[in-house]
């Protein structure tokens, strides 16, 4: 088994905190109610079920799966009505997280997003990755490179702020954040560069807070001070970044696929910016990916100031899409 030192430390903080009570959603597929036993197991999360009581029973008795133990709310047999219980426990403090089961992942984060549903906070859905790759000497997060599609500046803001908070709650105190683009410095030919540069001076300014947020830079520039010399930048983020911020989803995407492809990194997200965290596990995610998830989750739920206290704030409905596959 491939080590991961920097998640394991991680794993250790979850092991004392109590578990995460945690819906997990239209679980009718052996992988999602798997996720469930195994976190229960774990010590993770007190999962609850929540779809047709029906269908999730076969979907036990054909994977040979105990459910007895896990508590259920039977729906109807609709991913939507589902998603839209799920947030209402979440929305009435029963549940402090949602895991994707086998719904596509548009008909959950609709629930979310919806102005009634409570769990909106004051900055839009994004996503995070915390990224642990063998023999690196350090852990990152990557955003946003599922959830905004091709973010505006005011949507890259609260990326890089739902980010900063993302590392808080991972123990970082004070992360290094890199908004990454194609080249150092800023051209016309390339918007994001214009991107990069705006956050960087709205940090500065205290529009964002929390963290060290510099660009454009680029990726072996962020990671590599090695690289950030012979590229002759001159950055306190430079080769020591904590946070890479992707230009909009398709370069995250591939830069995600590049380092779990090429070095076998563990690449694990949740959904930011409700009251509660949101995992939205894809097809053909292994179950470490999916556990790590959870213990994420778990994380940033203990992070997080009471829903009660959390500002509700409705965001347009194009900033729900979700890029992830179901």
């Amino acid at each position: 088994m491939v080590a991961r030192p920097h998640f394991q430390r991680l794993v250790d903080r979850v092991r004392n905190l109590s578990p995460l009570p945690a819906a997990v959603v239209y679980p009718c597929d052996s992988d999602s109610l798997q996720i469930a036993l195994s976190g229960r197991f774990a010590g993770y999360l007190a999962p609850v079920l929540v779809g047709p009581e029906k269908r999730i029973a076969d979907a036990a008795a054909q994977a040979g799966l105990d459910l007895s133990r896990i508590d259920l709310i039977d729906t109807p047999d609709e991913p939507f009505a589902a998603a839209q219980r799920a947030v209402a426990l979440a929305k009435n403090g029963e549940v402090r997280a949602l895991i994707k089961g086998s719904l596509y992942p548009d008909d959950l984060m609709r629930a979310v997003a919806a102005p009634e549903s409570g769990l909106r906070g004051e900055r839009r859905l994004t996503h995070a990755f915390f990224i642990d790759v063998p023999g690196y000497p350090r852990a990152f997060v990557l955003s946003d490179a599922v959830q905004n599609i091709a973010p505006t500046l005011a949507a890259k803001r609260d990326i890089v702020q739902n980010a900063i908070h993302f590392a808080h709650a991972l123990g970082i105190a004070t992360p290094q954040v890199a908004v990454l683009s194609a080249v150092e410095g800023v051209t016309p030919a390339l918007p994001a560069t214009g991107d990069a540069a705006a956050l960087a001076k709205m940090a500065a300014q205290g529009m964002i807070t929390g963290g060290v947020v510099d660009g454009p830079l680029t990726a072996d520039s962020a990671i590599s001070i090695a690289a950030a010399r012979a590229n002759g930048v001159e950055s306190k983020v430079a080769g020591n970044a904590d946070v890479l911020i992707v230009p909009g989803l398709e370069a995250g995407a591939l830069l995600l696929r590049a380092i779990t492809g090429m070095f076998g990194a563990l690449a694990a997200g949740v959904t930011l910016g409700a009251t509660v965290p949101v995992v939205l596990s894809s097809r053909g995610e292994s179950m470490e990916v999916r556990m790590a998830a959870c213990v994420l989750a778990s994380l940033v739920a203990a992070h997080a100031p009471p829903a009660a206290a959390a500002a509700q704030k409705p965001e347009p409905a194009a900033a729900a899409v979700v890029g992830v596959a179901a």
